[in-house]
């Protein structure tokens, strides 16, 4: 038995041996998967005075006052299923995080890749927002859905997978669970990757020799920074990822209200287990630059009762309070 299980393993790692796409490139892949339904994370979001190296070339106007040059927000994220979350943001007057600093609230509970309208005004909260998506949970399927709503000719791995490919792999994995039930199966059954006729053994070989997904063209090797990279270029979308770990190091999308441009930097493991940027720096539309730290990511069993209990303590909080002070566009 365990010589079958080796052959079928080996096999089916040559079969489906990494083929790069996009959704298989925001899936994180040095990342295990998260298998808690409560992910929070910590951000101190800080406004440049200027292009990053040029801080002291300050801008002639800043979603942020120069009397608050840095934002403190929370981030949670309740999984209900594959592609809907419940999110909450909070957001703070220090860093400090205390219950009296709270200042805003908002909450989404049916967020998914559709919430966040296809818009130039919503483009980058939904870019911003598919990124983390990407990082803390392993999923390319949320970003690649919601490029498409941008226009974006990005394809989910379902769309483009070789099914005769994936049909041929499943009927040989019976065929060898058959024969390792009954041994002298193997008298009667026929392998599926070796078929008696010689026409259909050559049309196996022939699809067994083609990639597991239909390449669409729009991931190829790069050089970044002198680096091999990974480049995903789709329409007006451009995402660079390190070559090894197949980490995100920079998105960047293009409308006609302008750019946004995202780079990571520093990756950490943020919880002891899960790699992400230690910063990402932003540049929005009207060309301000802003560097988000995230400083805490955490992960937790959350219950129905333990969501509703905290949005309404923060109800409380928030009583006769109002905030009025503008948040930079890529935060919700």
């Amino acid at each position: 038995m365990i010589k079958w299980t080796v052959t079928f393993l080996f096999l089916t790692s040559q079969a489906l041996a990494y083929v790069p796409t996009v959704e298989s490139l925001f899936r994180h892949g040095p990342n295990p998967d998260v298998t808690a339904n409560g992910v929070s994370l910590t951000l101190t979001v800080k406004r440049y005075e200027g292009a990053p190296g040029k801080e002291n070339q300050k801008t002639e106007s800043s979603l942020l006052s120069d009397t608050k040059a840095e934002d403190y927000y929370k981030l949670f994220f309740t999984r209900v299923n594959s592609e809907i979350m419940k999110v909450a943001q909070t957001r703070y007057e220090n860093s400090g995080f205390s219950e009296s600093s709270l200042l805003d609230k908002q909450y989404y509970p049916n967020f998914t890749s559709y919430t966040l309208k296809n818009s130039d005004e919503s483009a980058e909260k939904g870019i911003f927002h598919s990124m983390l998506r990407s990082i803390l949970f392993n999923d390319g399927a949320f970003v690649v859905n919601y490029l498409k709503t941008l226009n974006v000719p990005v394809k989910l791995n379902a769309e483009i997978i070789n099914r005769q490919k994936v049909e041929l792999l499943a009927s040989y994995k019976q065929y060898l669970l058959s024969i390792n039930k009954d041994r002298t199966s193997r008298k009667t059954l026929i392998n599926p990757l070796k078929p008696e006729d010689s026409v259909a053994r050559d049309r196996v070989e022939q699809v067994m020799s083609e990639p597991m997904y239909v390449d669409q063209k729009h991931v190829k090797l790069s050089r970044e920074g002198g680096e091999m990279s990974w480049l995903v270029t789709a329409g007006t979308f451009e995402a660079v990822f390190s070559y090894k770990n197949r980490e995100i190091q920079k998105i960047k999308y293009k409308t006609a209200a302008g750019e946004i441009e995202i780079q990571c930097k520093d990756y950490w493991l943020g919880n002891g287990t899960h790699a992400l940027p230690r910063y990402l720096i932003v540049k929005d539309f009207k060309g301000e630059v802003y560097q988000v730290e995230l400083t805490n990511l955490r992960h937790y069993v959350e219950k129905e009762s333990d969501l509703l209990n905290r949005l309404k303590k923060w109800d409380e909080l928030l009583k006769a309070k109002e905030s009025h002070e503008p948040k930079p566009a890529f935060i919700l």
